[in-house]
């Protein structure tokens, strides 16, 4: 679209008491934004309902629309209608699909896979865990991670990504302009500058918890498949679960212990048929299932860049990662004994042990001293836990 026929559009869904669907069909009706604009007062009164007319009509009266789609460009953000090219061909095709989508960085490549993580937002320690592991190995796969950037699961998930330098796309359940959670300004600051932020709520548009459920079809929508990480049995996450199997997306889960109760969501979910997601190469196998004609130079074919998932643990795959590279070996041999369960030097020593490696137990708590100072690990009283 010519920038004259965005501002026209702007303008027109701007107007009080005019949804997507009376947008359609004047758009269906008369082309262009710019032909609804040209109709006369007369005319607006004889093809919309009052409260719509009285609307369009104001706007149409009282709108400096140079003024206001220069606003809009000044926070950063760009509209797509759906008329326009650009507009996801994924989301042309789900019930219900956005009018427009206002974009505040760039939209995910539609030639690259998608996955959407989402999961409980008071996650539990393993929560927090396969969400970093998934969403680092996906993205270094070439896999875009889309999320909603909420607290907990989604949120961990695409920063995992993005300190990766690899790109993440969050949908708001607000314009684009609001950071929400605030909490999480780190990883909106990243997905601006590597990936985006996309609502299909107009500039000045608060986030309101009404506003949300509707945005999870997006997400859903702009995803090849939709992976769950810990949600309790009832949850928001299940209306993402619902709006992806309407539109025909295929479904994993991460399965949890039975006593959980992060996990019953996920357990049932696998109980009625989900994937299970056990390594990230379940996904990628999926996916590549669903792309068979993906190039190679996309990260995806039959299998993909995760080959290093072998003998060892998920928690070894990326220990070619920045913080591995000058690991000794006992610091290598500690990472593999322990778990995202506390455990203690005692305990540790005790494993190495099994393996072969014996060391007192006054060498490993020195060593787990300078591995909770490289971040690698955290300490719970005498306890500890692995953090990547």
């Amino acid at each position: 679209m010519t920038e004259q026929e965005l501002m026209d559009y702007y303008m027109l869904i701007r107007a009080n008491g005019i949804g997507k669907r009376t947008i359609g069909k004047l758009l269906d009706k008369y082309g262009t934004a710019g032909n609804v604009l040209a109709l006369s007062d007369k005319e607006i009164d004889q093809v919309l309902p009052k409260k719509a007319a009285e609307g369009l009509k104001y706007t149409k009266n009282s709108w400096n629309k140079e003024k206001e789609y220069k606003k809009m460009l000044d926070m950063g953000i760009r509209l797509i209608p759906y008329e326009d090219e650009e507009f996801p061909e994924k989301l042309r095709t789900i019930p219900d699909p956005p009018a427009c989508l206002f974009v505040k960085g760039k939209l995910p490549d539609s030639t690259l896979p998608s996955v959407s993580i989402v999961g409980a937002r008071m996650c539990s320690e393993y929560g927090r865990y396969v969400a970093r592991q998934f969403g680092l190995a996906l993205a270094e796969a070439g896999v875009q991670i889309i999320s909603g950037m909420a607290m907990g699961v989604d949120g961990i998930s695409q920063k995992a990504a993005l300190r990766a330098g690899h790109p993440s796309f969050a949908v708001l359940g607000c314009s684009p302009e609001y950071c929400y959670p605030d909490n999480n300004r780190d990883i909106y600051d990243m997905l601006c500058a590597n990936g985006g932020i996309i609502s299909e709520y107009a500039p000045g548009t608060p986030p309101e918890a009404r506003l949300f459920p509707m945005r999870n079809r997006i997400i859903s929508g702009l995803s090849d498949i939709v992976l769950v990480i810990e949600a309790r049995k009832k949850s928001g996450t299940q209306i993402t679960v619902d709006m992806a199997l309407e539109q025909g997306k295929e479904i994993f889960a991460v399965p949890g212990r039975i006593t959980d109760r992060l996990s019953d969501g996920c357990n049932e979910l696998i109980r009625q048929g989900a994937g299970i997601a056990l390594t990230p190469d379940d996904i990628i196998d999926s996916l590549g299932a669903i792309r068979a004609g993906l190039s190679p130079s996309s990260g995806i074919t039959e299998k993909s860049a995760i080959n290093a998932t072998d003998e060892h643990s998920l928690a070894s795959t990326h220990i070619n990662n920045a913080k591995f590279k000058n690991l000794s070996p006992l610091e290598r041999s500690v990472l593999d004994v322990m778990d995202i369960y506390p455990i203690s030097a005692t305990q540790i020593a005790q494993l190495l042990e099994k393996k072969g490696v014996t060391e007192p137990v006054s060498v490993i708590l020195q060593t787990l001293t300078m591995m909770q100072i490289s971040g690698l690990i955290e300490s719970q009283g005498s306890y500890y836990i692995k953090k990547i």
